[in-house]
This record gives C-alpha cells, structure tokens and sequence, in this order.
C-alpha cells in the first residue's frame, strides 16, 4: 500500500509545529520498516496535534490493515476519503477493505435527484465548495463597488451581475447540500460483532448483529448509546464505544 505525504496547518500543538514535518517523516519510515504500532502511535500523536490532512488518515488506515484491523482500517479511510475525495489511492484501498467485510447491506435505491446530487457534490470537498462561494461573494461585490465608482462599467454591469448572482446562488445551494452531506455522522463498527437492539440498554432486545467496519449511519445519541441507520432502512442502538466517529 502506497504511503501518501502531505500535511496542512496546526490548529493547536502540543509538540512544537516545527517538529511536525520531521516527526510525519520519520513515522513513515517505521510504517516502511514494518514496526506498525510504533507508526499508530507517531500518526496519532501528529492527530492529536490538531494537523489534518487525507494522506495522514490514509496512512493511519495502511497501518491499521497491516494489523489486520479491519474496522480502525476503514474508519481512517473514510476520514481520508471525507477530506480528499477525489483520491485515487484513497478510494481504491477504501474499496480493497471493504472486500473483507462480512455485513452485506443492500443499499435502498437511489433517485436520480439525489444519484445526480451525490455525482456533483463529491467533485470538491466540503471546503472547496463554501470556498468557491467565498469566492463568487467577492467578486460581486467588488464588481458592483467598481460599477459604482467606473462609469464605463455601468453598462455592462447588469449582465455580469446577473452572471455572477447566478453562480452565485448556485455554489450557496451546493454548499449546502455538501454541508449536508459531508456533515451527517458516519460512524464504523469498531468490534468484531456488535448486537444492534431496539433500544438504549442491555435489557432491550437484540434487532440484528453487525460486524466489524460496517459503515452505519449516527441518527442520536442517548446516555452512552447511539440510534444507528443503515442503508438498507433498518435502525437500531448500539453502545457508544462500539463504534468509531468519521
């Protein structure tokens, strides 16, 4: 499995930010020796930092499959993915994982609004998308200060203004729906097998059983449980610390 390098700012450090590069360098260099859980250890400490980035999850995820841990595997892959979906690499170890995957959960079939939804919205990541509305913001407003100010501008300004509101409000309405996409708790069952019941507590009874790296989807959390859907409509609660948040 290919290790990718890339890093973006620390948001918070507790090991001085010059140190990162270095440290990200030498961790890939214990991942290349076979020494894995020192690896886990150097990728997780660079986390824990406040750096992210696709490349540190997916090879957080290459370690954890070394390992044969399935479902911390496809966890991080899917932090990858969400940050750098359009990553060759990314994608085809995240699919290569979910060959071992023992739950095969039919999928209820998708629209064609909502297949040409998805199609659109995964082109960028959720940043780029509220970036490019970021940027079609200023560029109206800078156009319309500047046809204010220049006379010549004037009479093409209703044309541009046009063009521009019109992009405009298009990048706002996917950012929304990418907001809303990328936003919505995912999480992974973490444990070999795990009993989905019908309710928040031992005493409620088993619904069905799931296995390790299932993918499910976060409805609510109730004392130290979550209500869990997966895609196939069925529902359920699952404890807490039997699952691993996207």
């Amino acid at each position: 499995m290919v290790i990718l390098l890339g890093l973006v700012s620390v948001a918070h450090a507790e090991i001085p930010e010059a140190e990162i590069p270095s440290l990200f360098r030498q961790t890939n260099s214990l991942y290349g020796q076979g020494k894995y859980a020192e690896a886990i250890e150097g990728y997780k400490a660079i986390i824990q930092t406040g750096w992210e980035s696709g490349p540190i999850y997916y090879n957080l995820a290459n370690t954890y499959f070394k390992l044969n841990n399935l479902g911390r595997a496809i966890l991080n892959y899917r932090r990858a993915w969400n940050l750098s979906p359009g990553d060759p690499e990314i994608t085809k170890n995240l699919e290569y994982a979910r060959e071992g995957l023992r739950d095969d959960i039919a999928a209820l079939p998708l629209s064609v609004w909502a297949r040409s939804k998805r199609a659109v919205i995964l082109q960028f990541p959720l940043g780029i998308w509220i970036g490019i509305s970021a940027v079609l913001y200023f560029l109206t407003i800078a156009w319309l200060i500047a046809a204010l100010l220049i006379r010549p501008l004037r009479k093409k300004s209703p044309l541009i203004l046009k063009w521009l509101g019109g992009c405009l409000v298009i990048s706002i309405l996917i950012s929304g729906l990418a907001y809303s996409f990328y936003q919505t708790p995912g999480a992974i069952i973490l444990q070999p097998t795990v009993s989905v019941r019908y309710g928040p507590a031992e005493a409620d009874a088993a619904a069905f059983k799931l296995h390790e790296g299932t993918e499910v989807k976060k409805v609510r959390e109730k004392d130290g449980w979550l209500q869990i859907s997966l895609p196939d409509g069925k529902s359920g609660w699952l404890r807490a610390d039997s699952l691993g948040i996207i």
